[in-house]
């Protein structure tokens, strides 16, 4: 307080009187001056307040009944009150403020900010929640090629038996994480994971696809490649790191290693610099709240525990996602016996209408569908075991002989109501006939990559490496265009045999749609060479949809599915009667081959056949639809094979 001390000496406050003081006062207060205390409040004494109680003693006789206990008591059911009390208040907040996050991220400005999002990454549009058809043909292309090249790279360093432990002990000595990286980075790629994805696209290139129908595979794609996000540069840096090693070992041309450095590099960066901000719109767009990219909320959205991430590897432990010599043999094992057992299973019973089916497509043996819808031969270089052709060939036997039932006028189709809504089966039968532009436009692409794979094969290069990749790429594009021609033709004839069976239900009931079932039709001049002409329209309906289910359940789980582009020796052997197939390349006459069936009872008689082999219960419903028995029915053809 000195300083205050001498600003009273400066100004003489001890001589001024009373009145005078008053007075300089109030012009201070006036100019804004303040009230200040010149001395502190007294403080408590620390050795008083840090002093303990005194003890008072107290009697240890009991009196008036047990006041002390009872207050007691009530005092620790108290403290334990206020405790639940307060862990209650705390679960009770953190829901609150959970609710309260739940509600800022699908509030309406978080929906119309994912719409606009989305509209902009040109995921989704932005009134719709559909995936646009520009996205998801770049996610079938690169997106799709990117994940390949990740899993193709990630065989070559971690799947060769010969040099993968002795490179995998080199990267431990660095850091084990690398070896996980690049293992994890491998397993981004689920063939059917991605064809599932794919599918939707490929059978309609022009269409929107619904997000909820591809939902759980993008989720599933996204969460592999969130946990890796954070570690893009040091997975470059794996592959880098892992490609020396194997130069080291294998002692090639570092040519080759730059080459592959460069597009593993390139692969990685496509994958997340592109189409993991992009699948993150997807997901984002599916659950309409916007969500952080980096927050609790989508990892408990995505179901990623601790064990997802990487980091879980020590040094010398299996490589996680790599390719183990010993499981792979096991693996082997299992497969072999599997297929071992299933030969033994005795033959699966057919419905009638599927095995008469069966008889109508195994009305031709292959040269012989090769010389009736390849008569230019423009298809000598494609095997005559491909799947793809096949399922083309028995396509186009439906819309040579049979399609004219789903648009000719001379069948009476008349609209009915159901349940209120006017059903045009005319109308749906000709939509559905139009589809098939699809499988042709499919097949003309599955035509160039097969060209692709001869010319590649005829003059694969000086690089004998780069000549093996090549071939492995246009392998899988065939494989791939292989499933999509045959999922175009399973959709055709599963439309196509589910509306031929609500015609026959409806012949077999009420007749109400088909107007003059019982009239023959007599097809035009140019038409007239058909099997079915001047046969009774139920007849024609009942044929067609006999070929449309034995050729759906061919495509869905029979000879013609499957990852294999081929067919089999034994498949080929239980669906045509031949042992071995004739190699394309050479130029074999029809009469040469020797690929007539054995059973060729059919091929002298080319109408409808007149018996066939059915399961030993003659009252079989149909599987796995509106069953309707056939039996003592007059829809049935004459002549009825059953």
């Amino acid at each position: 307080m000195a300083e205050f001390d001498n600003t009273k000496r400066a100004i003489g406050v001890g001589k001024l009187d009373d009145s005078a003081r008053k007075d300089m006062f109030n012009k201070f207060v006036s100019a804004g001056g303040e009230v200040i205390k010149e001395k502190p409040e007294p403080k408590e004494d620390e050795s008083k307040k840090n002093r303990p109680d005194p003890k008072i003693r107290q009697s240890t006789v009991s009196r008036g009944g047990g006041n002390d206990g009872r207050s007691r008591g009530q005092g620790s059911g108290s403290s334990s009150r206020e405790r639940d009390s307060k862990a209650g208040s705390d679960s009770k907040s953190n829901v609150d403020l959970k609710a309260e996050y739940e509600k800022e991220i699908s509030n309406f400005m978080a929906r119309f900010s994912v719409k606009l999002k989305c509209w902009m990454g040109r995921v989704t549009p932005f009134g719709s929640s559909d995936l646009n058809p520009g996205f998801m043909h770049e996610l079938s292309t690169k997106a799709k090629q990117a994940l390949i090249e990740c899993h193709y790279s990630g065989n070559e360093i971690l799947g060769n038996p010969t040099h993968s432990p002795t490179l995998s002990a080199n990267l431990d000595k660095i850091n084990p994480l690398l070896v996980e990286l690049i293992a994890m980075t491998q397993k981004l790629y689920n063939g059917p994971e991605i064809t599932d994805i794919t599918e939707p696209i490929l059978a309609a290139p022009n269409s929107p696809v619904g997000i909820e129908r591809i939902k759980p595979q993008i989720y599933s794609l996204f969460k592999r490649m969130y946990v890796l996000y954070p570690y893009q540069e040091t997975l470059k840096k794996s592959f880098l790191q892992a490609y020396d090693e194997l130069q080291k070992l294998e002692n090639k041309p570092a040519l080759i290693y730059a080459t592959k450095k460069k597009k593993i590099t390139s692969e990685i960066d496509t994958l997340f610099d592109t189409f993991f901000e992009k699948l993150y719109l997807v997901v984002i767009r599916a659950e309409n709240k916007n969500i952080p990219l980096i927050s609790r909320y989508m990892e408990s959205l995505l179901d990623i525990k601790p064990e997802d991430r990487p980091g879980q590897r020590k040094v010398g432990e299996n490589v996680p996602g790599g390719v183990d010599p010993k499981a792979k043999a096991e693996e082997a094992k299992k497969e072999a016996e599997e297929e071992k057992k299933n030969e033994e299973k005795e033959p699966v019973s057919l419905s009638k209408e599927e095995a008469y089916g069966l008889r109508l497509m195994q009305m031709y043996s292959i040269p012989k569908l090769r010389k009736k819808f390849d008569p230019r031969n423009e298809y000598n270089f494609i095997p005559d075991t491909d799947k793809a052709m096949l399922s083309l060939f028995y396509f186009k036997e439906f819309d040579d002989e049979y399609s004219f039932v789903m648009t000719t006028k001379k069948i009476d189709l008349k609209p009915v109501q159901l349940n209120g809504v006017k059903v045009d089966y005319r109308q749906k039968m000709l939509d559905i006939y139009e589809s098939t532009r699809t499988i042709t436009d499919q097949f003309k692409i599955y035509l160039d990559v097969m060209k692709e794979l001869q010319k590649h094969k005829a003059n694969p290069g000086a690089n004998y490496i780069e000549a093996s990749k090549k071939l492995t790429s246009i392998e899988q594009k065939r494989t791939g265009q292989s499933r999509t021609v045959r999922l175009a033709v399973k959709d055709f004839a599963l439309k196509s045999r589910d509306i031929l069976l609500e015609l026959i239900k409806d012949m077999k009931s009420k007749k109400e749609i088909v107007g003059n079932m019982n009239d023959l039709i007599t097809l035009d001049a140019m038409e007239s060479r058909k099997r079915l002409n001047k046969k009774p329209i139920k007849q024609c309906i009942m044929e067609a949809y006999c070929y449309t289910l034995a050729l759906h359940d061919r495509v869905e789980s029979g000879d013609l599915y499957g990852g294999l582009v081929e067919l089999t020796p034994e498949q080929l052997k239980e669906s045509f009667g031949v042992e071995a197939p004739v190699e394309s390349g050479e130029n074999i006459s029809v009469e040469e081959s020797g690929l007539e069936p054995q059973t060729s009872a059919l091929e002298e008689k080319k109408s409808a056949p007149s018996s066939v082999e059915v399961s030993s219960e003659g009252n079989e419903d149909l599987e796995d639809l509106e069953h309707v028995d056939h039996d003592d029915d007059d829809i049935l053809p004459e002549g009825n094979p059953f």
